[in-house]
């Protein structure tokens, strides 16, 4: 069994904590081209470790790819008014494959349909704004990049319309 001075267990104490630390810094910066909002793919990342004295890296890791776990977030209100806050209805989303998000109202027609998650719903219906606040029911699909399908969603979305509860 090998044993370590103190002056040898600092140093290699330190080589790891730099490495650690390099690697939680390096972890940040992805390497390639952004992908469309809601579609982010896997992203890759390459660590470079250095030593202590020098300056020049001794090590340069292969490529990590990390590919992230397909979440969705939906949320329960919009407000069309073209204030610039909550404008649009759409679904947040991480890690998807392949996307598709239908609207329905209260009579079961539908006033929106989509298969690109970076298509939201303006509050019309038949290119005209829908002027009263009320509920409109969502159908979600989707398949991950890991090629399962996530659990359908339905819920329901309710436009607040500019004036209302004045």
């Amino acid at each position: 069994m090998k044993t370590y001075d103190s002056v040898e267990m600092k140093r290699n104490l330190r080589r790891i904590f730099l490495f650690n630390l390099l690697m939680i810094c390096c972890l940040g910066h992805s390497f390639g081209q952004p992908t469309p909002a809601g579609h982010q793919g896997s992203k890759k990342y390459r660590v470079t470790a250095y030593k202590i004295s020098g300056g020049t890296y001794t090590s340069l890791s292969n490529v990590a790819e990390a590919i992230p776990k397909p979440t969705m977030y939906i949320p329960s209100a919009f407000t069309p008014n073209g204030d610039g806050i909550n404008d649009f209805f759409g679904v947040k989303a991480e890690g998807l494959k392949e996307f598709k998000m239908e609207i329905y109202n209260r009579w079961g027609e539908i006033v929106f349909t989509s298969d690109d998650i970076t298509k939201l719903w303006d509050g019309t219906y038949e290119g005209k704004a829908i002027t009263s606040t009320d509920v409109y029911v969502y159908q979600v699909k989707a398949i991950g990049n890991n090629n399962d399908p996530l659990p359908e969603e339905k819920g329901t979305v309710t436009l607040i319309a500019d004036g209302a509860g004045e």
